[in-house]
């Protein structure tokens, strides 16, 4: 019986962390599970494409679950995860997508969320399930008349932190036992006609369920501290935290307010010196890209195997498909007066951009909490323990650093339409509130993500009360103000001038 195969972690890449395997221990007794599409001869924009949109990084066997156990649970507690993987993907925010039976494509036969994907062990030829990078950054936009689905789009939906805690909460409730989930898990195989070894199965099974409870148990705290988060957000350093102090054996703290942020598009990408938020983690951008995935459990053994997974990842961030133009009308001459404005008093901090709104000049500033007034809390999210973990020489191994900068980063605006709601932790529903002096903006707002997009306001729709899918912003809450960022309010009428222009990069 091989050990690795009893490893049953699922987290998504670039938000919940799952517990890694110490990064000293390289020399893992474990086997490695190495199907074969994770083999890349060659660095290619097309393999890197395949990483984000379809396989993730993989080793699944510690980033993945068997496919069976993962029907087994949907069938055992449909009320914390719903009970099919349509369900799954509406109660969690992720993209669905329509089941056909008749499909050669085992992601579409099994009707898994976009962002999901199944992965065959050669050694025992059972399904794993494993995630992607587009389980959080893919999105369908709608608008009156039409819609696109990008992938890359940060989904506006996504409860990663809620999924992530949904197999803690199961531990606890009844019919959590081996039992009862092999039973289901056959049936389940059964049903789906997958490989299911009856000589691996119990084993299987119940290390399973020993590893979520443990896990559960390890998780308890983060679980704790981001409860209650909005779809769309992520808490990224305090999902890092947790991994960090397992990485590195050290006790690394959370800061007490929660450094929230919104799920980001990657299209800025190929522009940007860092990945984050803040700017404050810095290295080869090519290894920024896979280093979330050590943190959600793949083996630094694994990423020396396949050294041109970060290159290929990277080739496809800085060449990103072409998105969809403004749906609604422009006003040229307006936007061509909003052009001179924007490079007046936005390009030195956002950049210049050609006609199909392309970066042209963009040099990833920081602006200080001083200067920006916005919410200070993602900033300050990485306590003293964290930075000395985060840059242990043991674990970064002199290629990667993290520096806390006091600031954000102004974000590259293509495709700017498509992205709300904006700022760092998705405090303004549009760029018509954040037009506004930043005291005139309402303290909270309705967002309704599964509406049309608000085309005139140029953002996500807002209700006036809550409906189906719907949430309520809170500006007073800690982590969450709307503050800040007065540049465009500051040019009184001419803001909308501005916007103009933006409709149209």
């Amino acid at each position: 019986m091989h050990r690795a195969l009893i490893v049953c972690l699922v987290a998504c890449t670039h938000a919940a962390v799952a517990p890694p395997a110490p990064v000293a221990k390289l020399a893992d007794p474990e086997p490695m599970s190495d199907p074969a599409e994770y083999a890349i001869p060659r660095i290619s924009r097309e393999a890197g494409e395949a990483i984000f949109a379809r396989t993730g990084i993989g080793d699944p066997y510690r980033t993945g679950v068997p496919y069976p156990i993962f029907l087994a649970l949907l069938r055992a507690f449909p009320a914390t995860f719903g009970a099919t993987p349509a369900a799954l993907a509406a109660k969690f925010g992720f993209v669905a997508r329509a089941a056909d039976p008749a499909s050669a494509d085992p992601d579409v036969r099994a009707g898994l969320p976009f962002g999901m994907h199944l992965t065959i062990d050669p050694r025992t030829e059972i399904p794993f399930v494993v995630t992607s990078c587009a389980l959080c950054h893919a999105e369908t936009i709608r608008w009156p008349g039409g819609s696109a689905f990008v992938v890359g789009l940060a989904n506006k939906r996504v409860q990663i932190h809620a999924y992530d805690a949904a197999f803690a909460a199961v531990t606890h409730e009844r019919g959590f036992s081996a039992a009862h989930l092999e039973r289901l898990a056959r049936e389940a195989a059964e049903a789906a006609r997958v490989t299911w070894p009856a000589a691996y199965a119990p084993a299987i099974v119940a290390a399973a369920v020993a590893a979520l409870t443990r896990r559960a148990t390890e998780r308890a705290a983060l679980h704790a501290h981001v409860a209650g988060g909005l779809p769309g957000r992520v808490a990224t350093l305090e999902s890092f935290a947790l991994a960090l102090g397992q990485l590195t054996g050290a006790r690394v703290t959370f800061a007490p307010t929660v450094g929230w942020a919104k799920v980001p598009d990657v299209i800025g990408f190929r522009a940007r010196t860092t990945l984050s938020w803040d700017g404050s983690g810095e290295g080869p951008m090519d290894l920024l890209a896979v280093e979330a995935d050590v943190a959600v459990g793949v083996r630094v053994a694994w990423l020396e195997r396949h050294p041109f997974q970060g290159a290929s990842l990277g080739a496809y961030l800085r060449q990103p498909p072409p998105r969809p133009a403004f749906p609604g009308a422009i006003d040229r001459a307006r936007a061509e007066r909003g052009k001179l404005l924007f490079a007046k008093h936005c390009e030195s901090c956002h950049g210049s951009y050609a006609v199909d709104g392309r970066v042209v000049d963009y040099d990833e500033p920081i602006v200080a909490l001083a200067d920006l007034g916005t919410d200070p809390a993602r900033a300050r999210a990485a306590t003293e323990s964290f930075t000395r973990a985060a840059n242990d020489p043991k674990l970064t191994r002199g290629y990667t650093r993290f520096a806390p900068t006091g600031g954000y980063v102004p974000p590259v605006l293509t495709n700017v339409w498509a992205r709300a709601p904006y700022g760092h932790v998705g405090q303004w529903p549009s760029l018509a509130v954040l037009a506004m002096p930043p005291a005139a903006r309402p303290p909270q707002v309705i967002v309704a993500p599964d509406a049309d997009y608000d085309l005139a306001a140029v953002g996500v729709a807002t209700h006036a009360a809550l409906g189906d899918g719907d949430y309520r912003y809170d500006a007073t809450q800690p982590g969450l103000s709307n503050a800040g960022h007065p540049f465009l309010a500051e040019l009184g009428p001419d803001a909308g001038l501005v916007i103009e222009y933006l409709k149209t990069l």
